[in-house]
């Protein structure tokens, strides 16, 4: 039988080997803290990355319709004559007229704007010209156009146009009647509470979009490229627009920076970090010819450009021009 003070001495020991010293506790907390940021680190990079994959997976599904549409005009059968009806005088002028023709038809059957939409089914659609004759007119009021008008708001938020006309496209222009079946309930967003419904990234954002982003261009494009003798606009093989490059239309989202957080923001698309029309004006465009020289209401830049006011918002946008590299 151990001595008294043995004893003591063994229930000291056992007493010291139950507990933590500070030094000890401290240390564990420091780990515990550590392990929990890396933990937290890891689940905010795989939610940003989440929020990534679905933002191109929406961009992907709405890019299978929007490009077949857009190659479909390469032979689309349009008018060559006159504006006002009359026979060309030569083949050229005739070309011209049918690569102004499929443009107009672009403008009308894809817009990226409100003021690109005839105010009714009856109205002549915005832009033409005055002397425009019947031929003319019934080419560019058609069952798409007379669908889109009905569709229109009698006051349209310019803020979000652009990605309220492509939500537009896709269950409106008939180019693909089951287009919008393969879309999730939270792909799509109404933000600005209007009644009419956008396309919405990983964030909650609206997907924009631009018929023609002739300043989207290498190296701001994976696949587009301001090279109009390489690269020139297979809607105009006759070249009657010299400057004419391919002008795939442009689906993009803000990216991370979840630009326009504001549901009712009056900076509209500008968020997005690339210049575009004015919304309030349109297109108005004078010559059809001429658009890879289009530039925005305030003539600061080619539309689709990098804008010089916010010239690094642009880089972390996801768009349908580089769902490979990004």
């Amino acid at each position: 039988m151990p001595s008294p003070s043995v004893a003591v001495f063994q229930h000291s020991t056992t007493g010291l080997r139950k507990a933590f010293t500070l030094i000890e506790l401290m240390v564990v907390i420091v780990i515990i803290s550590i392990l929990a940021s890396l933990t937290l680190a890891g689940v905010r990079g795989s939610n940003r990355r989440a929020k990534i994959e679905k933002t191109k997976s929406t961009i992907r599904k709405i890019d299978a319709v929007i490009q077949p549409m857009y190659d479909s005009y390469r032979t689309r059968r349009v008018s060559t004559l006159n504006d006002n009806g009359t026979t060309p005088s030569t083949s050229l002028i005739a070309a011209s007229n049918r690569l102004t023709n499929l443009r107009r038809l672009m403008m009308y059957e894809m817009p990226d704007n409100w003021a690109d939409v005839a105010t009714s089914g009856t109205a002549a659609p915005p832009g033409l010209p005055a002397n425009a004759s019947a031929t003319l007119l019934s080419l560019c009021r058609n069952g798409t156009t007379r669908a889109y008008a009905a569709t229109r708001p009698a006051s349209p938020n310019s803020s979000y146009g652009s990605a309220e006309c492509l939500y537009m496209i896709l269950s409106r222009s008939g180019f693909d009647p089951e287009a919008l079946e393969g879309f999730r309930g939270d792909e799509v967003t109404d933000i600005d509470a209007d009644g009419m419904r956008e396309f919405a990234d990983g964030w909650g954002r609206p997907i924009a979009f631009l018929r023609w982003a002739p300043g989207f261009s290498s190296p701001y494009s994976f696949i587009q490229y301001a090279d109009p003798s390489t690269y020139h606009d297979p809607l105009d093989p006759l070249r009657r627009d010299a400057n004419a490059f391919a002008l795939r239309p442009l689906v993009y989202s803000p990216g991370q920076d979840e630009s326009l957080n504001s549901a009712l923001s009056t900076s509209g698309p500008s968020g997005y970090g690339l210049l575009q029309i004015d919304s309030s004006a349109g297109w108005n465009v004078k010559n059809l010819l001429n658009i890879c020289q289009a530039r925005d209401a305030g003539n600061a830049g080619l539309i689709g450009a990098p804008d010089p006011a916010n010239a690094d918002a642009y880089r972390d946008n996801i768009t349908n021009h580089d769902l490979i590299k990004k």
